[in-house]
């Protein structure tokens, strides 16, 4: 690896942000692929407003496409931080080199197939993203107390070459002031991030409030959060990691959206995106899952009807050819 690493963040949302902005603070060469804020970027590099970092801002080289982004390459590292739409494993295959560590920043799961076969031959890393931060305004972002990203290689028994690059990754993130726990098997962590998403994304984005607005908007909305956590653990289980999401787990991702009810509630990014009209991730969180679970057996009534409303709401954000509208009669 070169004396000064060189990362292509790809998706420059608040994730992308603050991960570009530990980078370069671990003394990377940061480029940032931007699309709404690229002028804003550009201009005046990316704000942050951390509680753990402090206020606090940086210069990444922004460009708009992959394209743009070669000058400044080859990368050792392109770190996936783009909404997890079928389709996205593509769009970095220009700035993919046989040397390049790709790293998926990305929700949901079953993600980094797509990518493990178009680029069989590089390093691929699947992370799990702990972060509260929302982009305010463009190159603006604005960062809460909890900073972790879980990661390990895809596969887990990937050769020795992936393990030392994780090691590196993670000793590039200490060195920038965060953390990036190496698991042997990230898998595990990957189902239960899938859990606390697959409840609080949904039922946020349907429901319009925040976290703690909708623990206070009745006394059952505790519990189905927990039904929906449950139908992923049947699934978990159902691949292999039966004890990936646990009840005294579940019990304990609770005490988080409870302790917000007295501070204010975190909007999930699912809410984030219904607030400004934009289709969700619902097949990464939801329907990818749901699938899993079909192949295997696994009974998930909750999954599956909060999967069908939320469909139905991204549907009503995107529509295709066979949308009609409402026929009225005179």
């Amino acid at each position: 690896m070169s004396t000064m690493p060189r990362a292509l963040i790809f998706g420059t949302g608040g994730v992308g942000c603050i991960y570009g902005f530990i980078l370069s603070r671990a003394g990377c060469s940061v480029t940032t692929v931007c699309r709404s804020n690229f002028t804003a970027v550009r201009d005046n590099g990316i704000s942050v407003r951390s509680k753990i970092f402090g206020n606090t801002s940086y210069r990444p080289t922004a460009v708009q496409t992959v394209s743009a982004a070669l000058e400044n390459g080859p990368f050792d590292y392109i770190v996936v931080t783009a909404k997890a739409f079928p389709g996205t494993a593509k769009l970095i295959e220009e700035a993919v080199d046989p040397s390049t560590t790709i790293v998926l920043g990305q929700n949901g799961i079953g993600g980094e197939k797509e990518y493990a076969e178009l680029y069989p031959d590089n390093v691929l890393i699947a992370g799990v993203v702990y972060l509260p931060v929302t982009q305010v305004e463009p190159g603006v972002v604005e960062h809460g107390p909890l900073e972790r990203f879980e990661i390990g290689t895809y596969p887990p028994d990937a050769p020795l070459k992936g393990k030392e690059r994780c090691r590196e990754l993670s000793d590039l993130f200490r060195a920038g002031g965060g953390s990036a726990p190496v698991f042997d098997d990230i898998q595990p962590q990957r189902w239960f991030k899938l859990a606390v998403n697959a409840a609080w994304n949904p039922t946020t984005a349907l429901t319009m409030c925040d976290d703690a607005n909708y623990l206070r908007s009745s006394s059952k909305a505790e519990d189905i959060i927990r039904k929906i956590m449950k139908d992923v653990g049947k699934i978990a289980t159902a691949v292999g990691y039966p004890n990936a999401i646990t009840d005294q787990g579940i019990e304990q991702d609770l005490q988080r959206p409870r302790g917000r009810l007295e501070t204010g509630g975190k909007e999930p990014s699912m809410l984030t995106d219904v607030r400004n009209d934009r289709a969700t991730e619902v097949e990464a969180i939801l329907g990818n899952a749901l699938k899993i679970g079909e192949e295997r057996g696994a009974d998930t009534p909750y999954l599956e009807l909060i999967y069908t409303l939320a469909k139905g709401r991204d549907y009503a954000i995107a529509p295709d050819e066979r949308w009609k509208p409402i026929a009225r009669h005179g």
